[in-house]
């Protein structure tokens, strides 16, 4: 081997030498953010950040378990901004177009081929206890037990934390139908949102019958700027 060649081989090897080194070092050091990270704290970060966060998209999923028996409840597809919603998709098989806007509900009415227009006369979407126009109502808690450290697992490429827990829930919806809730929540743990999270709860009146909730985030702090339809005409 000549001696350029041999210089050109030992340079190689001193260069993949500091390639594996960096990237050892990397993973050392990946691994001692996420060993530091309590499940309790980034749930509790990221439950407020999402609760002061001005707008976001999700898709959210409502499903009955009765015995082996599975049922969709719902299957949107949502913005929300400053208070304002917009929702698209199914309820009990039915499809569904919902603006909610500055207190003012438009729905597309299919048969007739035209928006209603409602004045809910409420300024807020949680008062009218539907958990589609507003998913967090379901991710609010008056305390939070048996909070713990899942793991860690991709969503939409994001690398997010798992947490569990077995909260006491808010929402007098819920309450009132519901008990035994556990929650599954995946945290992006570098912004502290959360990307997913899925809640399952027992019937009071029937302990065959589950509720499952799945509901997903993304845009989560972007402009949307959701605006009423026009109703003066048809829907195309």
């Amino acid at each position: 081997m000549g001696t350029i060649n041999k210089r050109r081989w030992i340079i190689g090897i001193i260069l993949l030498l500091m390639i594996a080194l960096l990237a050892s070092a990397q993973t050392i050091a990946d691994y001692y953010e996420k060993s530091k990270l309590e499940a309790s704290v980034e749930l509790q970060a990221s439950l407020e950040q999402m609760a002061s966060t001005e707008s976001f998209k999700y898709s959210l999923k409502s499903e009955f378990m009765i015995g082996d028996r599975r049922e969709v409840i719902s299957e949107v597809a949502g913005e929300k901004e400053s208070g304002n919603t917009h929702i698209k998709g199914e309820m009990v098989n039915t499809p569904i177009d919902i603006y909610y806007i500055d207190g003012t509900i438009y729905n597309y009415d299919s048969f007739a081929d035209k928006w209603l227009v409602i004045e809910s006369g409420t300024a807020n979407s949680e008062d009218l206890l539907i958990s589609e126009l507003n998913p967090l109502a379901n991710f609010r808690f008056k305390s939070v037990n048996e909070v713990e450290k899942i793991g860690f697992e991709e969503v939409e490429g994001q690398e997010c934390l798992q947490v569990r827990c077995k909260p006491s829930v808010e929402s007098q919806l819920l309450e009132n139908l519901w008990k035994e809730f556990e929650y599954l929540f995946w945290i992006d743990y570098k912004k502290n949102y959360v990307k997913k999270a899925e809640l399952t709860a027992v019937n009071k009146n029937n302990e065959k019958t589950r509720l499952e909730i799945q509901v997903q985030f993304t845009n989560v702090g972007k402009k949307l700027n959701i605006e009423a339809p026009e109703t003066s005409t048809a829907k195309k």
